[in-house]
């Protein structure tokens, strides 16, 4: 934090303590109550929170997007509720131009950043698109047409492929030097030790990592199965 004070004071700029939000990330496994409680910022105490917010993304402690997707649930189905009051006076190109300026825009807001989430949250921005498209089609809960039909009628991707389809992109441009140098530097081409059929596939290098390590060991104090978490 005093690097980047020094960096915003060398390029005229100030860092703003009193907006200055500070978070401890930890894994959502970890029973233990965290410890730290304020933070030192330039020798000014910061209290740390559980949600803080970065360019309008809301960050939790441990991760798990639960308050980004809920932002995201509450802002659509506002937007939702007063387009469907005036649906019967527009038209379909119009309702379905709000949508987008007004709903859909919150669910793609770095959706890049939901890949991989729980299921049930990924389940909870796939109902705001399914109410979405039957507010544009004017069709009723109670109709035989469904949902699906419904996503290609209006070409529509769902939320789980649009998450891939953005991540896709991502890496597409890093891999075509169209991305900042921080981001491209992420992306190594995958070299093959022989020539293969496969080495005109542009392969990308996985790197190694171990993210859990599952133990069949039975906690001795409260009886249940634990998992480890290694970062």
């Amino acid at each position: 934090l005093r690097d980047v004070n020094v960096w915003l004071c060398d390029n005229g700029l100030i860092l703003n303590r009193t907006k200055t939000q500070a978070i401890v990330i930890k894994s959502f496994t970890l029973c233990a109550p965290i410890t730290l409680t304020h933070a030192d910022v330039c020798g000014q105490l910061v209290p740390t929170s559980t949600v803080v917010r970065d360019l309008g993304f809301a960050i939790d402690a441990d991760l798990s997007m639960a308050a980004q997707v809920s932002n995201a649930c509450r802002s659509a189905y506002y937007h939702l509720h007063r387009i469907s009051r005036i649906r019967a006076t527009l038209t379909t190109g119009t309702t379905k131009c709000l949508v987008h300026a007004l709903v859909t825009s919150r669910i793609d807001y770095g959706n890049v950043s939901l890949y991989g989430i729980a299921d049930r949250l990924l389940h909870r921005l796939q109902m705001v698109q399914h109410s979405a498209a039957r507010i544009v089609l004017c069709i009723r809960r109670g109709d035989r047409q469904s949902v699906t039909a419904a996503l290609n009628i209006l070409h529509w991707l769902p939320v789980k492929w649009r998450i891939q389809y953005k991540l896709f992109v991502l890496v597409f441009t890093a891999v075509h030097d169209k991305t900042p140098a921080y981001l491209a530097s992420l992306i190594s081409p995958y070299v093959q030790r022989r020539t293969l059929r496969s080495t005109d596939r542009g392969l990308l290098t996985v790197p190694r990592h171990k993210l859990v390590a599952r133990s069949r060991a039975q906690d001795r104090h409260s009886g249940m199965r634990c998992r480890t978490i290694y970062d």
